[in-house]
This record gives structure tokens, C-alpha cells and sequence, in this order.
């Protein structure tokens, strides 16, 4: 190897260790780069290979020039720490049954700063020589390696030896607390009962927060203390950390303290920022480093005992009496959406709340019929409309049945013949015809003499017939008449019963009409009446329901109803409604009871962090005086060894001194597994409160010391998200696989991956889990879309998207995929960073590039160094250094979990080999059990945008849906989904997005792009209510099912020339707001969509039955 390319090797490794520890510095807050020096050389008793450890770490600061891009700056400061390296401790206690813990601490204790010299590194080797019989040199120097590894691995077997060599290395934290906790378990296990029964409701007094929660969020607050175990099951961006916090202020309010335990350090750093902005920081230690910490938490118990902070003063009458007011409407609240839930009646199962709603969705009517709810149901209703229906289709319209009604009611049993029936009918109408004729020939003869003839002038007309002619002509006309008009009466005797006027010719004449037309109507329609009379025979209708029908079509008929089966089911609804409970226990004074309550809940929001300090300086006041004089805080927590401690006593021998006044002082602490375990004693139930954060990444075997000294234990992580084995790493990654050849997707998880929360999930009492459901990351819906539909059963509701735009990019590369990396890709995302297309209106965002191997990785961050050694000029530097402050990271798939960035750049990396060949080999995203997880981590990273840069062949991507069909969402098929999802998002192709949506779905999610739905129907009744309530101008529509995000509002009110609505509206129903939040429900929509510039109304259905 050449010199250049020696340096070249040094210079990419310098890199790589600059680029991890700036990720895990991020992640955990802890530098890991460092020295390791000397090197202890000794071969293993039991492997018989050498080991090569170092016996101290020198902590170093290593960072890249600004002003030169080539130039890495490795520093070290005078205070830096030196760390036993304690896996050399175990190893040596495991291996040779030799304890060198004493010979560390009796020379790093005496230490204030725990910064050692040569002279103090010799004794230590001194006394290392006695116990293990070493070979050392007393001049201290700097030794270089050989160039064969083989030359110290002899040196080594002969006999252990000192090496002054140095290591520069990434040196993570390591888990000495955990062990030691395991061994306290092991020895004394059985004074361990592994489950704390005894457990204070702290809850009792109430359940607020002092940060806004959606409904959700206020449930997990709420059923906080129902078990000991509670799962917080929540999605990508679904703020876990908002809940967190909800769940620590309520609980300190309730006098409780929280131990909150996490990996990684970003994610307590968001907790604690909340807590730092609603002035609870001085509540809370933040341990990382039980040595480095140490300090800083003497000082602040210290400066308490000096001089106590003054209180901020609240109207603590005022807060009183508004938590109350609040409970007692919240309460009346839910109670009134419990009554909606409720059946209307024992034997029906339709509810108040879809009666309501049914009977809202009716047409408009001024009035309606009365129905005996009591004696008819929805299915007697449903038959009477069938009757009904029956009827008209046969009988043609409503005044033939009542016509056929009245003879088959009154004569049907003189019917023996229909052919006789109509016979006679005819007849008789002919005879009605013929009488009717002379009728009116006389009447156009003699005029009113002959009309006034008729009747009760008969008398009359007999009497002077005698001296008058022509009423002689008109009396013999009449009695024609009467003659005639036998056979009418003698029909209408004998099937009609019809009473004619014997007093009025005008009515008479105007009976006979009326007569003659309903004979000829039952001539006309002979087969309609027939199969009347065949309908009655055949159905065996009770005389309730057939008067029933008989009223009902006659009070439909006044009415002048047309569409009477609508008009009956609305009918019926509204009778139920009114013999309901829904009148007398609504919730009353909606208009006024409803803003209270959101008043309410935002100023106890607004003033509970003051009731909180306030509790707790009173707890501290009083821990600080039962400590004695302010001499016993300084004697324990000292800054330097005094009478009564003959050493500066460590973080751990301070709190287990007194660790109840330690809590009093820190009522929140916030720490990793390894430093929970190397600072607080061993006991079950110490703390009120463990949470967990990112649990899904926490092995079991690293917190269940954590996990026992909790009382109640809050496990928040996401069920779809990675477990915590690194099989994407070194573990498939470093086998040399070659590219035929199919990775061993079973060696994937081994039993070391099950996590923390994949353990409480499985426990089967006093465990309940809790999800969160409002997605707030995305700034746009269709970034989580996909998972929702694929892994999450469509039950997100993501925010709406502020502006349009198109927020993921789909780039077609068509690279070379040859040796485990793709050129192609690589050079196209090194291009997009320091071009244009990366920013957003103009400025730099936050950016994340992730790859699906760890060659692809190091070849993007060696092309990044490459582009920057080419382009030395300010331009290029000032863009790399402000990406670098953006937190800019590289990293591969299995990495990338609980980061976000505005914008992720994805690089493939697989596609067509130099031959054109595809192989099918995506590591661990093709694992059919657990590969999905990786995709969902992978896919919701993105606030703004996501950019896909692939590789992977058209006809491959293409083959999503039988993938799909064939082995679920899950496997190469759901990562196909998702490049052909990205890729229609990119093209704006909505009907290929929305087909791949409902079938991930199963057809939950549809229609995704219809905004709203127009209303045809404009008579409904919601329709009118809504014109009374809301001014609605001319040129405005009221549309239905609006959606904003993964919201849809009922109704809303927008110009007919606009999308966007002006006015959102709700109705409080339980489709909205129910279960024990349903209060918060109504909080939480007004005020985000009046965030949002809506006009927002919400109508109580109970005000308009």
C-alpha cells in the first residue's frame, strides 16, 4: 500500500469516527470518541485468544474544520474525563476471578476531577501487577503498532503486558450499573417479589394537565392509574413527548414523583424543553454521567438550602373553584353523550344518537304524524310502508284505495261473482249517465224553475202543477227522474251505501257526478280492484294497523305529502325522539355550558405549572428543614472531601443516603437504564411513576432494574416500530454474502431483539394499552398516509396541509448496483444537497439521508468528503456547515428510528447488476414477519418532504399488488407499495394513489381526494336548522362530509365558486365525541380549526327535536 493510500485509509476512517460520534453525540449527548491507552495484552483462559483492551479512556473532542473541509481538528480538554475501562473490569472478574475494582477507586475517588497523571496511571499498573503479574516498563511513551497484528498476539501469550500504544475509537457507554443490579438480584432474589401490589390511586385529585392533549392524549392522562401496566401505543408523530409531559405535570400535581427512562438523550431533551418552557426545569435532574452530573446536582441542593427561590403567587381560590366548575361540566358533559349511546327502546337496537341524526337528515316538515311508539316499531313501520307500496303499484294511486276501501270494507261479502259486480256496475253507471243527461236538458228547458223544483219544494210543486202548466211538465219530469234513478239507489243500497241530498239540487247534481265518476273509475281500473280485493283476503292485517294505514294516508293526503314513506320513517323518528329521555336529561344551556368548559380547561392549562411549584417548594421547604442545619446538606452533598466524608461522596452513596429527600428536591428524573442503574438503590417502588419513552428500542434485560422501581409503569413506544437488535448492521451487513445468494432472514431476530414493550404487550393482567390517534409531524397528510392505510388500520388522523404542494419526490435513477453500493444514486443526492431543490422558500432545511446498507452509507458520506475537497469555496462550505448545524445526518436503515427532519432523501441502493441482472435481496426489509417495521420507520421520518432516489426496476415495482395480495403488507411487496405510492404522489396521479391506498386499507381509506360531498337533497331539516344558525350568503353552498386532513366535518359552509369552506360544522353526536374525553373532543376541534382561520360551529341535535 502506497503512502497515499495509506492516508487516504486514515483519512476515511477520521471520517467515519466524525460522522458516528456526531450522531451519537446527538442521540445520546454523550461524546464517545476517545483515546484508549495503555493497552493491556493477555490471552483469554478460556478461548485461548488474546484480548487487547485498553485500561483507561481519555475522553476527546474531534470536530471538522469550518473554514478547511479537509481538515479534522482532535482536541482535548484540560478537565476531560478518564474512564475505567470497566468491560476490561468484567472481563477479568469472568475470566481469571480477579477483582481490580479497588485498585481504580482507591486512586480516581481521591480524585476531585477524575483527571489522573502519569505518575497516578503508574501506581495503578503497579498495583495491577501484583494481582494479574504483568509486564510493564515505568517510562511512559507512545508506542506505534506493528504492521502484523500476530507480532503482539505472541508477546501476549507468553505473558500479559502493557502496550503504550493508543486506540482512537468510538468507546460507548457501558451498562457496569445494570450488572451490578443483576448481581444484587441474583444474590437476593428472593427478597424480590417483581411486582408492586401496593399501589396509591394518586389520581384522586385530579386530571389535568398543563399542556393542551387532544382527545387521545387526555385519555392516556385519565386511565393513567386503572393498572400498573399502561401501554401508550403511538404511531410515528403522534406526540408521544406531548403526552409524556401530560402525564408528568398531572401527575406531580397529585403530589407523585416520575422516574422517566430513555435511551437516547434527544428524546428526553424534547420532554424536558416542555417542562424548561412551563418553568419546571428546576424540578427535574437530567442524569447522563453519574460522575459528570454529580457536580452540577450538589451545586443546585446547595444553592436551595442558601437561598430558596421565591414562589409565584396564583389566585389559589380562583384555581379551586374553576377545577371543580370544570369536573362537574365535564362530567354532565359525558353523562349527556352517554345518554345518546343509549337504545331508544329495550327492543330496538337503534340509539338516540342515530335516531337523532335520522330524523336531522329527514326532509323539513311544519308538522308531523303521531305514532304510537309504544306499539309499533321500525319493522311494523317498514310494513306498512310495504302495504302501502303494495297498494299503489297495484291500485295506481292513493284516492283508489280509499275508494276500493270503503266498498270492500262495507260490502265485500256481497260479492259472490265479480263478473256480476261489474255488470250491475256498469249498468248503473250507464243509468248514471242517462239521468244525468236529462238532468241537465230540463235544466237548460225550464231554468231555476226547474232546480228549485227539487227537494223540499215538492209540496210546492204538487200544489200548483194543478193551475200551472208548465210546472205540471216540470213535476212529470222529476218523477221521470225518480223512476230512472230506482236502479241507481238499488246499486248503491247494495254496495255503496252512498246518502244523497234530498234538499239541494246542486249538491244532488253535483253527488250523482262524483258517482258516476267513481263507478267509472272502478270500471276502468276492474283489474287494479280485483287485486285489491285479493291483497285483503290474502293478508292478515290487524284493524290497528289497517287503521293505522287508513289515517295515516288520509293525514297525508290533507297534508299534501308526496313522498309519504320518507314522511313516515321521519314521523317515526321523531315520535321516539319524543318519548325519549333526550328532552328531560339533555345537557342544558348548551350555548352557555359549552364555552365555560373550554374556558375552563385553558385556564387551568394556563395555571397549574403555578399550583405545581407551589406544592412542590412547600415539599422542598419542608425536606430542607427535617435535614437539619444547612450544615448536614453540605457535610453529604460536598464539593470536596470534609470532616464527617473523607472523600467526595459519589452521586449514588448521596441519594441512597437519604433518597426520599432527594426525590423531595428532584420530585422528575430523567436518566438512561445504565445510569438510573448506577445511581439509585435497588428497591421495588421507589418512585410513583416509571416511564418509559421509545420503548421499543429498551431490551428487557437493560430496564427491568428500571422497570421495578416503579409503582406504576408507562411503557410508550409503537408496536410497527423496529425492536432493538442491530441485524441490520454487522450482523448481515459484514457477512460477505455474496450476490446470489439469499440472506438467512430466520437469524434476523434472535431472542436478544425482544424489547421492552414487545414484553408488557405480551402480559396479560393489569396491562392496558392506550393509543394515540392525531398525527402532527407531517406537514402534509399524504406523507403518512401510506403507513396509516398499510400498518395502522387507517385510524390516524393526520393534520391538514397548510399550502399545496407535492410532498414526496420520486427520482428515477437507473444506477449500477455492484459492490453492495450504487454510484449512480449516491452522486444524484450529493448533487441535490448542495444544489437548489433542497430548499424550502428559499431556505435550508433540516435534512436526513438514510440507505438500505451500510456500503451505500459510507459511500454517500465518502462522496460528500470527495465533493467537498473538489468545490473548496465559500459557497460550498457555507452550505455544508449550515447543514451540519441543521443536524444533517447519514445513516442506514436500522439507524434512523426516532429522528426527524423537514426533508429524508432515501437512496435504494439495489438495482441492475452490470449483467442487467436484479436480485431481489433486501436484507432485512424482505424478513415476512418483522420487515414492514423497518419500511414504517423508514417512511414517517419526513416533516416537509420526502425524496426517493431508485434504482429498482419499473416491471419489479409494478408487481406491488400481487406481492401484496399474495403475502400481506408486508415483505418486498409493501416495499414495492410504497416506491409505486411515491411515485403517483410525485405525479400527482390520484386515481393510482388513491387505488393503492384502498387496497393496503382494505378499503377503509376511499375517496381520499374528494374533498366534500354535494347536497342534492336542500329540504332536508339539518339544512333549514343550519340557515337559521348560520348566516348563509347568496353566493354560499352547504356541503357534506368536508375534509380537512383526517378530518370530516358533517357540514360545512363555503362560496360556490371556492374549495375551502368559511364554515366548519359539527354536530354533537357520539360519532364525535365520546367516551370519557368526549369533553375534550369538543375542546380540541374548536380550537385547532379556529388556529386554522375556520368559522367553526358546533349544533346541539338535542335543542332542535
Amino acid at each position: 500500500m502506497t503512502n497515499d493510500e495509506k492516508n487516504e485509509t486514515v483519512e476515511r476512517k477520521i471520517q467515519y469516527l466524525f460522522n458516528e460520534n456526531m450522531n451519537m453525540f446527538r442521540e445520546e449527548g454523550i461524546s464517545s470518541f476517545a483515546l484508549g491507552y495503555p493497552i493491556l495484552v493477555k490471552q483469554n483462559n478460556k478461548t485461548k485468544s488474546v484480548m487487547k483492551s485498553p485500561l483507561f479512556i481519555w475522553k476527546l473532542d474531534i470536530k471538522r474544520s469550518k473554514t478547511d473541509m479537509n481538515e479534522f481538528i482532535i482536541s482535548r480538554e484540560e478537565n476531560s474525563e478518564v474512564e475505567i475501562n470497566k468491560v476490561l473490569l468484567i472481563q477479568l472478574l469472568s475470566d481469571d476471578k480477579i477483582s481490580l475494582s479497588d485498585v481504580y477507586s482507591d486512586e480516581i475517588e481521591e480524585n476531585e476531577k477524575s483527571v489522573l497523571t502519569f505518575e497516578e496511571i503508574k501506581k495503578i499498573i503497579e498495583k495491577i501487577n501484583e494481582k494479574l503479574k504483568i509486564d510493564f516498563s515505568e517510562e511512559f511513551k507512545l508506542e506505534k503498532f506493528p504492521e502484523k497484528a500476530e507480532e503482539i498476539d505472541k508477546k501476549g501469550i507468553e505473558k500479559p503486558f502493557i502496550f503504550y500504544g493508543g486506540i482512537l475509537g468510538l468507546f460507548k457507554r457501558q451498562n457496569e450499573g445494570i450488572i451490578q443490579d443483576f448481581n444484587d438480584l441474583r444474590e437476593n432474589f428472593n427478597k424480590f417479589k417483581f411486582n408492586v401490589s401496593d399501589r396509591d390511586d394518586f389520581q384522586m385529585t385530579n386530571k389535568n394537565s398543563s399542556v393542551s392533549t387532544d382527545p387521545s392524549q387526555q385519555n392516556v392522562v385519565e386511565t393513567l392509574t386503572n393498572t400498573q401496566y399502561k401501554i401508550i401505543q403511538g404511531p410515528p408523530g403522534t406526540g408521544k413527548s406531548q403526552t409524556l409531559t401530560a402525564i408528568i405535570t398531572n401527575a406531580l400535581e397529585n403530589g407523585a414523583n416520575i422516574l422517566v427512562v430513555c435511551e437516547k438523550k434527544t428524546a428526553l431533551d424534547v420532554i424536558y424543553e416542555k417542562l424548561a418552557e412551563l418553568g419546571l426545569g428546576d424540578l427535574t435532574a437530567m442524569l447522563n454521567d453519574p460522575a459528570a452530573d454529580r457536580k452540577a446536582i450538589v451545586k443546585r441542593v446547595r444553592d436551595l438550602e442558601e437561598k430558596f427561590p421565591k414562589t409565584e403567587q396564583y389566585d389559589e381560590q380562583k384555581y379551586e373553584y374553576t377545577v371543580n366548575s370544570y369536573k362537574d361540566l365535564k362530567n354532565k358533559y359525558n353523562e349527556h353523550q352517554n345518554l345518546l349511546k343509549k337504545p331508544l327502546k329495550s327492543d330496538d337496537s337503534s340509539s338516540i344518537n342515530d335516531t337523532a341524526i335520522k330524523y336531522l337528515e329527514g326532509k323539513n316538515y311544519s308538522d308531523y304524524y303521531y305514532v304510537d311508539t309504544t306499539k309499533n316499531d321500525i319493522n311494523s313501520i317498514y310494513k306498512i310502508l310495504d302495504r302501502i307500496d303494495n297498494l299503489l303499484s297495484k291500485i295506481g294511486n292513493i284516492s283508489n284505495i280509499q275508494k276500493f276501501e270503503n266498498i270492500y270494507n262495507e260490502k265485500l261479502g256481497q260479492i259472490s261473482s265479480y263478473e256480476i259486480f261489474f255488470s250491475e256496475t256498469s249498468d248503473t253507471l250507464e243509468n248514471l249517465k242517462k239521468l244525468i243527461s236529462i238532468v241537465e236538458q230540463n235544466l237548460e228547458k225550464y231554468g231555476d224553475e226547474f232546480k228549485n223544483s227539487y227537494g223540499a219544494n215538492k209540496l210546492k210543486v204538487s200544489v200548483f202543477s194543478i193551475f200551472n202548466a208548465k210546472i205540471r211538465e216540470i213535476k212529470n219530469a222529476w218523477n221521470g227522474i225518480y223512476s230512472d234513478s230506482q236502479k241507481v239507489r238499488n246499486y248503491n243500497g247494495k254496495y255503496i251505501n252512498k246518502r244523497f241530498s234530498e234538499h239541494d239540487y246542486g249538491v244532488y247534481l253535483k253527488e250523482l257526478k262524483e258517482f258516476s265518476d267513481m263507478l267509472n273509475e272502478i270500471i276502468n281500473n276492474r283489474k287494479e280492484f280485483i287485486s285489491f280485493i285479493d291483497e285483503n283476503k290474502n293478508d292478515s292485517i290487524s284493524k290497528e294497523d289497517e287503521a293505522f294505514i287508513n289515517n295515516f294516508i288520509k293525514y297525508s293526503e290533507e297534508k299534501g305529502i308526496n313522498d309519504k314513506p320518507e314522511f313516515l320513517t321521519t314521523s317515526y323518528y321523531y315520535s321516539l325522539l319524543q318519548n325519549s329521555d333526550l328532552k328531560n336529561q339533555r345537557y342544558k344551556d348548551f350555548g352557555i355550558n359549552i364555552p365555560k368548559l373550554i374556558e375552563n380547561d385553558k385556564y387551568i392549562t394556563e395555571n397549574q405549572r403555578y399550583r405545581i411549584k407551589k406544592y412542590w417548594n412547600d415539599i422542598r421547604k419542608r425536606a430542607l428543614s427535617n435535614m437539619g442545619t444547612g450544615e448536614n446538606i453540605k457535610m453529604l452533598y460536598n464539593l470536596r472531601k470534609n470532616a464527617k466524608y473523607g472523600k467526595i461522596n459519589t452521586l449514588r452513596e448521596i441519594v441512597a443516603t437519604n433518597v426520599n429527600f432527594f426525590k423531595d428536591m428532584f420530585p422528575i428524573i430523567m436518566t438512561d437504564p445504565n445510569t438510573c442503574s448506577a445511581v439509585f438503590p435497588l428497591q421495588e417502588g421507589i418512585f410513583d411513576l416509571v416511564v418509559f419513552d421509545e420503548a421499543s428500542q429498551l431490551k428487557l434485560e437493560e430496564v427491568l432494574p428500571s422497570m421495578m422501581r416503579g409503582k406504576y409503569k408507562i411503557v410508550s413506544g409503537d408496536i410497527h416500530q423496529m425492536p432493538p437488535s442491530n441485524y441490520f448492521g454487522t450482523e448481515t451487513e459484514q457477512t460477505g454474502l455474496t450476490e446470489n445468494k439469499e440472506i438467512d432472514e430466520e437469524t434476523l431476530f434472535l431472542s436478544d431483539s425482544e424489547s421492552l414493550l414487545d414484553y408488557v404487550n405480551n402480559l396479560k393482567d393489569d396491562v392496558i394499552m392506550s393509543y394515540l390517534d392525531f398525527h402532527y409531524r407531517s406537514k402534509h397528510p399524504k406523507l403518512i398516509n401510506f403507513s396509516n392505510a398499510a400498518f395502522y388500520e387507517s385510524r390516524l388522523v393526520p393534520m391538514p396541509e397548510k399550502k399545496e404542494y407535492i410532498p414526496i419526490e420520486y427520482f428515477k435513477v437507473d444506477g449500477i448496483y455492484k459492490a453492495r453500493k450504487n454510484d449512480d444514486e449516491a452522486d444524484k443526492i450529493v448533487e441535490y444537497i448542495f444544489g437548489e431543490k433542497v430548499l424550502i422558500d428559499g431556505k435550508l432545511p433540516s435534512v436526513g439521508i438514510v440507505t438500505l446498507n451500510l456500503e451505500q452509507k459510507n459511500n454517500i458520506v465518502n462522496k460528500i468528503n470527495n465533493y467537498l475537497r473538489k468545490n473548496d469555496n465559500e459557497e460550498t462550505k457555507n452550505r455544508y456547515n449550515q447543514l451540519l448545524e441543521n443536524n444533517m445526518f447519514v445513516k442506514n436503515l436500522e439507524n434512523v428510528q426516532g429522528d426527524e427532519r423537514d426533508i429524508m432523501l432515501l437512496s435504494t441502493t439495489f438495482g441492475k447488476s452490470e449483467e442487467g441482472k436484479f436480485i431481489q435481496n433486501f436484507g432485512p426489509l424482505n424478513n415476512q414477519d418483522k420487515g414492514y417495521k423497518l419500511l414504517n420507520v423508514l417512511i414517517t421520518r419526513a416533516k416537509y418532504r420526502f425524496s426517493v432516489f431508485t434504482s429498482i426496476p419499473d416491471e419489479n415495482i409494478n408487481s406491488w399488488e400481487n406481492e401484496v395480495i399474495k403475502n400481506g403488507n408486508n415483505g418486498r411487496g409493501i416495499f414495492y407499495a410504497y416506491l409505486a405510492y411515491a411515485k403517483a404522489v410525485s405525479e400527482n396521479d390520484r386515481e393510482a394513489e388513491s387505488r393503492i391506498l384502498e387496497v393496503l386499507s382494505g378499503d377503509k381509506m376511499k375517496n381520499t381526494n374528494i374533498l366534500y360531498e354535494k347536497i342534492e337533497d336542500t329540504d332536508k331539516k339539518i339544512i333549514e336548522i343550519i340557515k337559521n344558525e348560520i348566516k348563509v350568503g347568496e353566493n354560499d353552498e352547504i356541503v357534506k362530509n368536508y375534509k380537512i386532513g383526517g378530518f370530516t366535518l358533517e357540514y360545512a359552509v363555503k362560496d360556490k365558486n371556492e374549495e375551502k369552506a368559511k364554515i366548519l360544522i359539527d354536530l354533537n353526536s357520539v360519532n364525535n365525541f365520546s367516551g370519557n374525553t368526549a369533553y375534550k373532543s369538543i375542546i380540541y376541534r374548536k380550537n385547532m380549526f379556529e388556529n386554522m382561520g375556520y368559522e367553526y360551529k358546533l349544533l346541539d341535535m338535542a335543542s332542535y327535536i
